[in-house]
């Protein structure tokens, strides 16, 4: 069984991983800002219809499985770096 505690060889990997991270989620809320920003400009849409929007339940699973499937990418690639 894998040991899943860091060791301090890991430390260099947990720190490429968190600045990976925080660039890919700027891109994605810079991206997704702008997009809002577009609609709403383009009368397409109201920025309150997005928070106040409940997804139905075949969007709901989708979103829970690519959370997962990026929860478990991340967790694999700090247990095994050469596949990051």
């Amino acid at each position: 069984m894998n040991d899943p505690k860091l060791k301090p060889e890991d430390i260099d990997n947990l720190g490429q991983a968190i600045l990976t991270l925080t660039q890919e989620l700027w891109v994605l809320r810079d991206r997704q800002r702008v997009l809002e920003a577009a609609l709403e400009g383009a009368g397409v849409i109201d920025p309150a219809a997005i928070d106040k929007y409940q997804p139905d339940e075949a969007l709901t699973d989708l979103l829970q499985t690519e959370r997962q499937q990026l929860i478990d990418n991340i967790l694999s690639s700090l247990h095994n770096p050469s596949r990051a």
